[in-house]
C-alpha cells in the first residue's frame, strides 16, 4: 500500500508550476486591461471583506489553525494557519507591496531581497491584525494614488511570476488578497 505524499513545506513549494504560470499571466493581463483605479478598488473591497470575516471572531476562534485543503493560489503550507495567521500574511506582504510600488516607479533600486520566510506569520497572531490590515489598507491606497503610470518605471522580480512592472505588483496585491480572503471563508466554513 503506498503512502499519500504530504504537503511540501517548502515555501512557494506547494504551488504547482502551471497553476504558477497561469497566476503569473492572469496578473499580466489584468495590469494591462484593467485600470490603476479599479484594481485599487478591487485590493480595497477584497481587504474589507477579509477585515469583516475576521471581526466577527472570538480571540480563541481567530487563532484556532484550521486544516483545509489546498485550494487555486494558496500554499500548501499555508493550509492549517488560523483567521488571524492569514490576515499577518496579508499585513506582512501588502507592506512589502506598498514600499516596493514607490521605489519601482521612480526607478530607484527597486529589487530588495524578501525571503519567502520572511512571509510566513506566527501562530500566535491575534486580532491586532484585523487594525492592522486595516490601516494598511488605506495606506495602500494612498501611496497608489500618488503615483502616476504604474506601467512605467522598472521592474522587479517575484520569485515565481517572473519580472513584474509597478502595475503588476498592484494587481498581484489585489489578487493575492482575494486570494487569502478565500482561505478566510474555508477557514471559516472547516471550522
Amino acid at each position: 500500500m503506498s503512502e499519500t505524499p504530504k504537503p511540501s513545506k517548502v515555501p512557494g513549494q506547494g504551488i504547482p508550476g502551471l497553476e504558477r504560470r497561469f497566476i503569473a499571466a492572469s496578473i499580466r493581463l489584468t495590469a494591462r486591461f484593467y485600470s490603476k483605479d479599479r484594481i485599487t478598488a478591487m485590493f480595497r473591497e477584497e481587504a474589507h471583506q477579509a477585515i469583516e470575516l475576521a471581526a466577527r471572531l472570538s480571540l480563541e476562534d481567530g487563532q484556532r489553525p484550521v486544516a483545509i485543503s489546498r485550494f487555486f493560489g494558496v500554499e500548501a503550507d499555508s493550509c492549517d494557519w488560523s483567521v488571524f495567521m492569514v490576515l499577518e500574511h496579508l499585513v506582512i506582504a501588502n507592506t512589502a507591496i506598498t514600499a516596493l510600488l514607490p521605489r519601482l516607479f521612480s526607478r530607484r533600486d527597486p529589487c530588495v531581497d524578501f525571503p519567502l520566510e520572511d512571509l510566513k506569520p506566527l501562530p500566535t497572531a491575534g486580532p491586532e491584525q484585523i487594525e492592522s490590515l486595516a490601516t494598511l489598507r488605506e495606506r495602500y491606497t494612498e501611496v497608489v494614488d500618488k503615483l502616476g503610470n504604474l506601467h512605467a518605471g522598472s521592474r522587479c522580480p517575484h520569485p515565481w511570476f517572473g519580472n513584474l512592472s509597478a502595475a503588476q505588483w498592484h494587481a498581484l496585491a489585489a489578487f493575492h488578497t482575494s486570494t487569502h480572503r478565500r482561505q478566510i471563508e474555508r477557514i471559516l466554513k472547516a471550522n
